[in-house]
């Protein structure tokens, strides 16, 4: 079992020193971070344990706090994910069961420390409680993320498939828990076995979320790649070329935050489509644009708030430059004109639909649920579609609401 640990903590330790150094961390990525270290912690302690302790009773008995930390940090993370603008900190009740297993734990410790005559009747009572209210908690909860994930995040989001991933992870070892606590005899043998399951399974956790970051990386750097074969094949400009990566670096890494930033992302892809030569027929960008259309409408992909133009080009099978060409110049819109007035149209509509209903309306809320970044974004892009600022919009289907019933 130590070499399953061993393992675990230098996934964990990997992990982390990934997830810091990444060029690419969100804000939400904190709460991985902090669900990685909670692992490999916990693994560090099991392997000191089994190590250092040669007490039968510790060995098969002794759990440890930081699982109560586990899906509170996922839960987390996953509402994070949903509303960048979340405080996670808000939630700080979700960590009450971990700060009384944390109590619990280094009571026990003390008590065994001092070696007194009910030592191992504290221990059983520390096992006991916390194993029968972590197991639950991790069955209920897991099961309460995949389905919040699974309702709330866009198809086909990454952020979606390792949520769902880790949290059905989660649900195994619950399951793997209870099964073992009700079915299997006292034996150290088999708490052994049991025990090491789950050990493996936090392991194929941690690797998972590596993968995840990895992928993220791979991702962009591949674009490099992709963008040499398009230009030798297109016999593109060197200058167009380097602006290609340069945006789509700085849009997929960084994600634009400011109205001006999103002005100048645009000009340099109208500069860009303006100065390719077309390669595509009119007939061919009418079906590209028709697939996009579909997808968007279908899929929501707009609803993805780090949709990029490699993004979407991934999720509908297209190629990037032929989207790019097909936008600007068949329908002479930017990449993300394009892309907003879908999440105007979304935000509009649920204006309309909240306001007939009588329900209270959060603006800001609905912008990053229609995929925003930001608020200075949205408004921009609002006023622009609609001429109107959204609030100024939401009165006048308010008014035309009032005037619908009075008649």
């Amino acid at each position: 079992m130590k070499y399953i640990i061993a393992i675990g903590i230098f996934q964990a330790l990997l992990a982390v020193v990934l997830l810091l150094r990444s060029r690419f961390r969100k804000n939400a990525d904190d709460l991985l971070i902090s669900l990685v270290v909670c692992i490999g912690l916990h693994l560090s302690i099991k392997f000191f344990i089994f190590t250092f302790v040669e007490d039968q009773q510790v060995l098969t008995m002794m759990n440890t706090f930081i699982g109560f930390c586990y899906i509170p940090l996922l839960y987390l993370y996953t509402l994070k994910t949903i509303r960048p603008e979340f405080v996670s900190a808000s939630k700080w009740y979700l960590f009450i069961p971990f700060i009384i297993g944390a109590i619990g734990y280094f009571s026990t410790v003390c008590v065994l420390t001092v070696t007194s005559p009910k030592a191992y009747l504290v221990l059983y009572w520390y096992n006991t409680i916390s194993l029968y209210t972590l197991l639950p908690l991790d069955i209920i909860f897991s099961c309460g993320i995949i389905f919040l994930a699974i309702n709330k995040l866009p198809r086909n989001s990454q952020e979606k498939k390792l949520i769902v991933q880790l949290a059905l992870l989660f649900l195994c070892i619950g399951i793997l828990g209870v099964l073992f606590t009700i079915f299997s005899a006292v034996t150290f043998s088999l708490n052994y076995l049991s025990r090491s399951i789950i050990y493996a399974l936090l392991i194929v956790i941690t690797i998972r979320i590596i993968t995840y970051k990895y992928g993220a990386l791979t991702d962009t750097g591949s674009t490099g790649i992709n963008n040499e074969m398009f230009l030798a094949a297109s016999n593109y400009s060197v200058d167009s070329e380097i602006n290609d990566e340069m945006n789509s670096v700085a849009v997929n890494n960084f994600l634009p935050d400011t109205a001006v930033e999103n002005v100048i992302i645009e000009e340099k892809e109208t500069q860009q489509g303006q100065k390719r030569k077309e390669i595509l027929s009119q007939s061919e960008m009418f079906k590209i644009l028709l697939k996009l259309e579909n997808a968007m409408e279908n899929e929501h992909y707009y609803m993805q708030s780090e949709l990029t133009l490699d993004k979407l080009a991934n999720l509908t099978g297209l190629n990037k430059y032929h989207i790019s060409e097909t936008l600007n110049h068949f329908i002479n819109k930017p990449f993300y004109t394009f892309v907003n007035q879908y999440r105007i149209a979304y935000v509009k509509e649920k204006l309309k639909s909240l306001s007939e209903q009588n329900y209270s309306i959060n603006i800001l809320e609905l912008a990053y649920e229609a995929g925003f970044n930001s608020k200075s974004s949205f408004n921009r892009y609002f006023k622009e579609i609609t001429a109107y600022t959204p609030r100024e919009y939401l009165n006048s289907i308010s008014v035309a609401v009032l005037d619908g019933k009075s008649e």
